[in-house]
């Protein structure tokens, strides 16, 4: 392996220098093992297809990795891929997408971050970061201005995510440079670490965190100054502007408070999970929504690039227990999954929970749903033999459940590959309490409730995903993005909240169809974008001719694509299923006495098939793949 052999060097599309083109039409390829680095050139026709983000990501496991190899090994591939229009001007593209195959699940990973990594990668000249292989002792790679650099990062090794990233900032010289990176949970292959992007934004669902500690890689820092272009400024200028004049108006919650406002919300319409999904509701949830902790604990607001919104909490104080500004703050996620997930209402340890996971680098989902899956195991006497065993609403239990699992100790090893996994090694039926979906935990929004959350749960190539996904309760009220986009295409709108009708699931699959798109172009999906607003923006990026059909085919093509790549490792419409927890009905609590069954939901399952042109087994037919230009 090479390393410090200084920066080598790539020529630029004449069109990207001449600011005229949104895509570089270099992705930078990086062997560990050899320490080679070259460029892929891809045209147009690549870009209209893939369009970036969770599209490259999948067309690259698909056609350079083989089936079936260990997520863990040096023949994966990490991938850090911007979108068509990520570092334009249009506001919510301040977002990119990071992939590989999960060390989680066995099945795709692909999560998306916000902050300002993604543009700035596309400003130095590349459209994705592919890399494969693994290093002989810790490295990082440094990307600047088409060119890029293995160097040694055994001095960053075992480090936190903000002392890294100064450590690196003063090496470099520059305050600027961006940092995607790990932390020790990372390193030690925790199965959910994330890859944190400036220290407080996470890619981080089916450990991709892992994924880059297998290869001894420790961060990728990047500096850019070239001008991401557009072929048709006033095209995309339709878009832009109508965006400006609204977002205040469509996204007041957003600007306000962010999704931490909408805690007790969620809570009292029965969407979080209490208890492990034991509960319908717990006392103090007031207590943990940033309509209540805003004037004492969030102290400012961050954003991502070309975000007007402001949506970033950031937290702060002092005391016996100090919370860090640098890692930002909660965000409902987080705050379910470190909150009344593990039963706990205090805010201040919510928020240290939270800071801890950004600072050692994992994923809080899947922290909250595993700490809480633990708590109930101990609760009824199936683990015993560690000298550490947390328990159902001991703060402090949590935080120490958070520094074991990120240097896997004590029990913290076992925390440390998923609930799912810990359920196989405890056995006594434990099984029965798990919340997961192909085996990742799952989000805060309670498929008892949200029936078509649920059914994407089941089909998520990436295991349960509650983003490219279609929000039942988002869909019932008439104005929302959701029904506006629906009636684009001459759908009735709103939706009935419970069930799965074959109107929901007509639904269903122009959701995820768009969802998927926007995982691929890069763009944020609070944003209110209807098809029409994607259509003038992707013209006005390429200079093409698209219009919202071709953009529901995109989206299907990514899906099938991704389809075939779970089809590829040995998944089966079998694996298409929730877990038991979800299934099981609680006493209290707006849901009590409420949840699909097994039998219901495969039904559905069969009716979303035949409208994917799909067969009975859950394989795409072979006319569908042709249509798609997806290899069988």
């Amino acid at each position: 392996m090479k390393t410090n052999q200084g920066l080598t060097q790539f020529e630029m599309r004449p069109e990207f220098l001449a600011g005229t083109s949104p895509y570089t039409g270099k992705v930078l390829r990086v062997n560990l093992t050899s320490g080679d680095i070259w460029v892929d050139e891809h045209g147009a026709d690549f870009y209209r297809k893939w369009i970036g983000g969770r599209g490259l990501i999948v067309h690259y496991l698909l056609q350079d990795t083989q089936p079936k190899i260990d997520p863990l090994g040096a023949e994966n591939l990490l991938i850090f891929a911007p979108g068509i229009l990520t570092g334009t001007v249009l506001p919510g593209t301040g977002r990119h997408a990071v992939g590989g195959k999960s060390p989680l699940t066995g099945a795709l990973a692909s999560g998306e971050a916000g902050g300002w990594w993604g543009a700035e990668c596309k400003q130095a000249g590349f459209d994705a970061v592919v890399i494969q292989g693994k290093a002989e002792k810790p490295v990082y790679l440094w990307i600047k201005n088409r060119a890029a650099e293995i160097r040694d990062a055994s001095h960053l090794w075992g480090l936190k995510t903000g002392e890294c990233q100064e450590e690196i900032h003063k090496e470099l010289d520059d305050t600027k440079i961006r940092i995607a990176q790990i932390g020790p949970a990372g390193e030690n292959l925790v199965r959910y670490a994330a890859v944190m992007h400036d220290i407080n934004r996470a890619a981080g669902r089916s450990g991709l965190g892992a994924l880059m500690g297998s290869k001894n890689l420790k961060a990728v820092a990047v500096r850019g100054n070239f001008k991401v272009g557009l072929a048709d400024k006033e095209m995309m200028k339709i878009t832009q502007k109508w965006i400006i004049s609204n977002y205040k108006d469509m996204m007041g919650w957003a600007t306000q408070y962010g999704t931490s406002g909408s805690v007790k919300a969620n809570h009292d319409a029965g969407v979080t999970g209490i208890r492990n999904y034991q509960d319908g509701e717990i006392e103090g949830i007031e207590k943990l929504d940033a309509t209540s902790i805003f004037t004492w604990l969030i102290k400012d607001r961050d954003t991502c690039n070309r975000c007007p919104v402001r949506c970033k909490l950031v937290a702060s104080h002092e005391g016996d227990i100090s919370i860090d500004p640098r890692y930002g703050g909660p965000e409902y996620e987080s705050i379910a999954g470190l909150g009344p997930m593990c039963q706990i209402t205090d805010p201040l340890i919510m928020a240290k929970a939270n800071e801890l996971c950004a600072a050692y680098g994992l994923d809080t989902i899947s922290t909250g749903g595993t700490v809480a899956f633990t708590m109930e195991c101990v609760e009824k006497n199936l683990i015993d033999d560690f000298n550490f065993l947390p328990k159902f609403g001991d703060g402090n239990a949590l935080l120490e459940s958070i520094e074991k699992i990120a240097h896997r100790q004590d029990l913290g090893d076992w925390m440390a590959e998923g609930s799912a996994r810990m359920a196989s090694r405890i056995g006594q039926g434990s099984e029965q309490f798990l919340a997961v979906a192909r085996g990742q935990e799952l989000p805060y929004h309670d498929p008892r409730l949200k029936n078509a959350m649920g059914m994407g749960y089941a089909l998520s190539a990436t295991g349960a995903d509650h983003m490219a996904n279609l929000n039942d309760t988002f869909a019932t009220w008439d104005g929302s993005d959701i029904c506006l986009r629906l009636r684009e295409l001459g759908m009735e709108t709103p939706l009935k909240l419970w069930g799965l009708s074959d109107h929901k699931i007509e639904a269903f699959f122009y959701e995820t169809a768009f969802k998927n798109f926007l995982d691929s172009a890069v763009i944020c999906h609070f944003y209110p974008y209807e098809f029409q607003h994607m259509v003038d923006a992707l013209n006005g990026a390429g200079g093409w001719n698209v219009d919202m059909y071709e953009i529901i085919s995109i989206g299907e093509r990514i899906i099938n694509a991704a389809r075939m790549y779970l089809l590829r490792e040995g998944f089966t419409a079998e694996d298409d299923m929730l877990s038991a927890r979800p299934f099981q009905v609680t006493q209290t609590g707006p849901i009590a006495g409420k949840a699909m069954t097994p039998d219901y939901l495969r039904e559905a399952l069969q009716r979303y098939y035949k409208r994917m042109g799909w067969g009975t087994d859950g394989v795409p037919a072979p006319e569908v793949l042709e249509r798609l230009g997806v290899g069988g």
